[in-house]
């Protein structure tokens, strides 16, 4: 099931919204009515999943199609601070899911080539392309505990050795490796308890 990225108030109807966990998520059920079962002597409700429930705004949900189906008359009426959240949620949203797709490519990039060549320098102008999307990456989770780990990676330079030969020295690809995988366990946990 799809659901649609701009999020939502939970709508406020008195018995009829349902909460349930399943694994780390929690979706918001919607019941359609009851059926009476004469064996049991009890009625049965009958729900619909119209959401998902975004963790660290539990008053919101992300919708998905039955939401439009029950809730024609469109969203529930938010406040100016939770109008705020919704924009902030889905800009960040947006922005991680942009972010992360570039960042798997840089990921798989240098887990081969920390394989192939583990000892080679990486040069100044890959640091910098890598750099473009791990700096926004660092001010989305700037927040997090796990912030603290994450580093921006120094550019290599050129030294010369005792015999006169200019030399570059810096991060290997193996170093780099390393960090992308720092990243991307900050990010797996990031998009766990922020985005859902």
């Amino acid at each position: 099931m799809s659901y649609i990225s701009k999020p939502v108030k939970i709508p406020d109807v008195p018995g009829k919204i349902t909460l349930r966990e399943r694994g780390d998520r929690v979706y918001v059920l919607y019941e359609i009515g009851r059926t009476y079962n004469p064996a049991l002597q009890i009625n049965t409700p009958q729900r619909k999943m119209i959401g998902q429930q975004i963790r660290n705004a539990p008053d919101m949900m992300l919708p998905n199609e039955n939401y439009e189906q029950f809730f024609a008359n469109g969203e529930e009426i938010m406040s100016n601070e939770e109008l705020v959240k919704a924009r902030d949620y889905e800009k960040i949203r947006g922005e991680y899911r942009m972010l992360n797709s570039l960042f798997e490519q840089l990921y798989y990039e240098f887990q081969i080539m920390a394989h192939r060549s583990p000892h080679y320098v990486v040069n100044a102008y890959k640091k910098r392309q890598i750099n473009k999307v791990l700096e926004p990456l660092r001010e989305i989770m700037k927040d997090e505990v796990y912030a603290r780990f994450l580093e921006k990676l120094e550019e290599p330079e050129m030294v010369t050795d005792p015999d006169g030969n200019e030399k570059l020295t810096g991060l290997d690809y193996s170093d780099v490796a390393l960090a992308l995988t720092q990243y991307r366990g900050a990010m797996t946990r990031f998009a766990a308890d922020r985005l859902m």
